[in-house]
Order: structure tokens, then C-alpha cells, then sequence
């Protein structure tokens, strides 16, 4: 029964498979190790040490007021910077291999068990005992870890990558998205309303509302990417700024720091908020375009 109904929703979709769960088809684990050592967790380490530098020389500080004890607890707990973002990339790369020993003509099965199960009795079931008013709340040994979270969108954006959603799923899965957006949008405002401040339960990534959006979102560019990837002038642009996204994102923040509050520009401004964001995006290209240039500086910049 179960296989009927996957054959209902997904059927076999060409292109090129993701690289992470697919790897043992290039190299070895010990090769797919070595390679996000250099690509993500040797520039973290790198720039995690730069920010409190960079934050020192910013406000004026003494470099000697940093310790060793708190570049190491600043890196670990990514409180430097928002380099948050790689603490949950590198369990996630730690967990691949597992995923990687599924058999591919299992992995649909089983892949779609974890994530409708993961997402129910890891995500919707507490959310909704979160929004009853009885004050129950789900401990967390209710969870399966192997799904758990950001591992969720792994497993979710491998079937949606290598198998096509028929039309009535799709259709289901935008309806789903748009409801959780609406939840996250209004669910915030009335609670906060009633609150008093910005209420937090209709939050978070990995919360019900962001996960049915994003796989939402996610499914919507596939679906349009093609299409839109016929405009020459959109298609060059998406391939020049495809090199340069990881170095925007490790040099962003710092510069956003430098520049807008050095020049105390006004950050509720609208010109400021639509406007900046380019300029922004334009010097961390050209900044990492020279560091590129620069032998052994590269590999922070990857």
C-alpha cells in the first residue's frame, strides 16, 4: 500500500542528483570528509577567528582584552558573528554517510517514511499541544533524532530534487505552504498583540509554519527555474553570482558593520533596506574577487 501510494505522488526525474547524499558514486568518505574541510570548516574556523578582531578594531578596542578561552567558546557557540549557520552543516555533513548507505532503489521508501513520520511526531504533533490551552508539552525524548530538524529539509530535498512531484501533490504541498506562511505571518501578530512583544512560538526554521513554506518555496523555483533560465540577461547574472554566494555570506555581516553603522546610516529607512542590500552584495563580490587573487588568502574564500 504504501509503495501505491509513492507511485501516486513521485515518479522517477532526471538531471543531476545532489552531491552530498550521492557522493560515494564520485569518491570516498574519506575524500567527501577532506572536501567540506576546506570548503566550509577550515573558512569557519579562519573568519571565526577574524570577527572579534575585526569587531575589536571596529569599536576601538584593545586586541589584548581577547583570551584563547574566548575565541574558543566564540567559535564553538558562534557568538562572534551569524555564522550560526554551520554548527547545524556540520552535523548535517556528519550524518550523510548514513543516509549515503541507503540503497538507492530503497531510498524513496525510506525516505518518505522518515520524513512524514519526523515531521509529525517531531514537528506537528508538539506544535500543536504548543497552541492548545492545556499546558501540555511533549518532552524531548518524543523526538527521532535521525530526522530531526534541519536533517528534515536533507531528506525532504532529496526526493524533491530526484523525483517529480505529480500535479495534485504539488498543488497540495503550495496549499500547505501558503497556509504555513499565513500561520507564521498572522499566528505572529495577533500572539504579539496579545503579548505585548514579538511572541516566538509560530517561529523558528525548523518550526511547522517555515518547514511547509520552504518545502514549498523550494518546490516553486524547481518548477520555475527552467522557465526563468530562458532570459539570457537573468541566466548570466544567476552564473556570475554562483561563485561568490559562500564569500557574500561569510562577508556580509562585517561589512554591514563597517559601513552602515560607521556612516550611522538610518536602518529603518526604506532606501536603506531595498537599496543597500546591492551595494552590499557588490562589494563583498568585488572584495572576494581580489582575495581570489591573493595565493593562500583563497581558501578562506572559497
Amino acid at each position: 500500500a504504501n509503495r501505491t501510494v509513492e507511485n501516486d505522488i513521485f515518479h522517477t526525474r532526471g538531471g543531476p542528483k545532489p552531491e552530498n547524499i550521492d557522493y560515494k558514486e564520485r569518491y570516498s568518505t574519506k575524500e567527501y570528509f577532506k572536501k567540506r574541510f576546506w570548503k566550509t570548516m577550515f573558512p569557519f574556523l579562519v573568519w571565526s577567528i577574524l570577527s572579534p578582531i575585526l569587531s575589536t578594531l571596529r569599536l576601538g578596542g584593545s586586541l589584548s582584552d581577547l583570551t584563547l578561552v574566548g575565541f574558543i567558546n566564540g567559535t564553538l557557540n558562534t557568538t562572534f558573528s551569524v555564522y550560526w549557520f554551520f554548527v547545524p552543516l556540520f552535523c548535517i555533513y556528519a550524518a550523510i554517510p548514513l543516509f549515503a548507505a541507503v540503497p538507492v532503489e530503497k531510498r524513496k521508501t525510506i525516505f518518505s517514511y522518515l520524513v512524514i513520520i519526523c515531521f509529525l511526531v517531531n514537528s506537528l504533533i508538539p506544535f500543536i499541544f504548543q497552541l492548545l490551552p492545556w499546558g501540555i508539552t511533549l518532552s524531548s525524548s518524543w523526538d527521532i533524532s535521525v530526522g530531526r530538524e534541519y536533517l528534515l529539509y536533507v531528506l525532504a530535498g532529496y526526493l524533491l530534487h530526484n523525483y517529480e512531484i505529480k500535479k495534485p501533490a504539488r498543488y497540495a504541498i503550495y496549499a500547505l505552504a501558503l497556509a504555513g506562511l499565513m500561520l507564521h505571518m498572522c499566528g505572529t501578530y495577533f500572539a504579539s498583540m496579545e503579548a505585548g512583544y514579538i511572541d516566538q512560538q509560530y517561529k523558528g526554521y525548523c518550526n511547522v509554519p517555515a518547514t511547509l513554506y520552504s518545502v514549498g518555496i523550494f518546490l516553486l523555483v524547481q518548477q520555475i527555474s527552467p522557465r526563468l533560465m530562458k532570459c539570457k540577461t537573468l541566466k548570466q547574472l544567476v552564473s556570475f553570482l554562483h561563485p561568490y554566494t559562500f564569500g557574500i555570506y561569510l562577508l556580509h555581516w562585517h561589512l554591514v558593520l563597517f559601513i552602515a553603522n560607521g556612516l550611522k546610516l538610518n536602518g529603518l529607512s526604506i532606501v536603506y533596506r531595498l537599496g543597500f542590500p546591492f551595494v552590499l552584495i557588490g562589494l563583498c563580490v568585488g572584495i572576494v574577487y581580489l582575495l581570489r587573487k591573493i595565493p593562500g588568502i583563497r581558501r578562506i574564500v572559497p
